[in-house]
């Protein structure tokens, strides 16, 4: 029986895995490593055209003095060491005894950017990264990172976040490109579309947005409002440290149940915090969205166009609908052809970031 690529999302998702594997071959006969890697608040995340794995590291650490801990102990624990013999235990690890201990984590960025008030941030960030994009010894190695657009409701410049990340990636040896996160999200999910489409990230700092039109940059903003500010909002209203409230989120939160039907009590009151924020966030987000429109789009969209969701925020279930009820209370200037979810939310910048750079190298080479 013959196979219809638009009828079949199975064939079509098969066809466009094949078609990446022969954009990467002439790459790799060369010994060119394409990488697209996600700078994000909550995960680190790079996707190789070597290797088929996105590979993430949760971007917060626990530090410890060497004398505290012996080593010998941390056989199990994910951990790093600086050149000053400084311990740091990264990622999971240090979420899960960080829970154990009653202990808030650090974290090496803050609303989407480099914290500025861990003073071990950059120094962190540049070992888990090389921790992260794994052996690259002896290859010529590109990558486009994510950055965020510049916020429209907090003050701080996104230049030296940029910078920082560039000279890390140059002490690495590594070719780099900063690209606009939202737009990373276009790459990966409008091909089809001719690179047309409102990308929104609900990452764990900030919730980027971009209008692309025709693979053209039409407008792009971002909020300081997302994944943390619910976080911390949730847990000044509860009285409880924020990384309780983020694991509880992420195992327990679904927006399409009635929390109420919870039989721990002190789950069902995070669930219902939970709740009442995130339908919050999404309000200020579209709303905040429709009014950049009516100030700051200058083109006149013609077509159609998707909306597309993404980022670890937007993973419990019920997200996308809620978001969808909400789009209904406004009206744009142009139609939206349908609103999706990215194939894969947690993933979508780094593999878009990943197909940007090897369209990049590519020409060039």
């Amino acid at each position: 029986m013959k196979r219809d690529k638009e009828k079949d999302p199975d064939l079509k998702e098969e066809i466009e895995g094949i078609e990446t594997e022969i954009k990467k071959a002439p790459l790799e006969k060369k010994g060119i490593i394409a990488m697209g890697i996600d700078v994000g608040t909550m995960n680190l995340l790079c996707a190789r055209s070597d290797n088929n794995e996105v590979k993430l590291i949760r971007n917060v650490f626990l530090p410890l003095k060497s004398d505290e801990v012996d080593i010998s102990e941390l056989s199990d624990i994910n951990y790093v060491t600086s050149e000053d013999n400084d311990l740091y235990i990264i990622g999971d690890d240090a979420q899960k005894l960080a829970n154990i201990f009653g202990k808030t984590v650090s974290r090496p960025m803050q609303k989407g950017l480099i914290s500025s008030d861990e003073i071990s941030s950059t120094d962190v960030l540049a070992i888990m990264i090389k921790t992260l994009i794994g052996d690259i010894k002896d290859k010529d190695v590109y990558c486009s990172y994510s950055i965020p657009a510049q916020a429209i409701d907090e003050g701080r410049s996104v230049t030296y976040h940029e910078k920082v990340f560039g000279r890390i990636f140059a002490n690495l040896g590594i070719n780099y490109k900063p690209i606009n996160e939202a737009m990373a999200i276009i790459y990966s999910e409008c091909a089809n579309d001719g690179f047309s489409g409102i990308a929104i990230s609900f990452g764990a700092g900030m919730s980027n947005l971009v209008v692309s039109y025709r693979g053209i940059e039409a407008v792009t903003f971002s909020t300081a409002r997302s994944g943390d500010w619910i976080d911390k909002n949730v847990a000044e209203s509860l009285n409880m440290v924020q990384n309780r409230v983020t694991s509880i989120k992420e195992k327990n939160l679904n927006l399409q149940e009635n929390y109420t039907k919870e039989p721990n009590k002190k789950i069902r009151r995070v669930l219902e915090a939970l709740h009442y924020y995130y339908e919050n966030l999404i309000e200020y987000t579209v709303k905040r969205m429709v009014e950049e429109f009516e100030s700051n789009l200058k083109i006149e969209i013609e077509d159609p166009i998707p909306i597309i969701i993404s980022g670890g925020t937007s993973l419990p279930k019920g997200f996308l609908e809620l978001f969808i009820e909400i789009m209904k209370r406004y009206t744009l200037s142009f139609e939206i052809s349908e609103i999706r979810q990215a194939k894969n939310p947690l993933t979508a910048v780094a593999n878009g970031l990943l197909i940007k750079t090897i369209s990049d190298v590519g020409s060039k080479k």
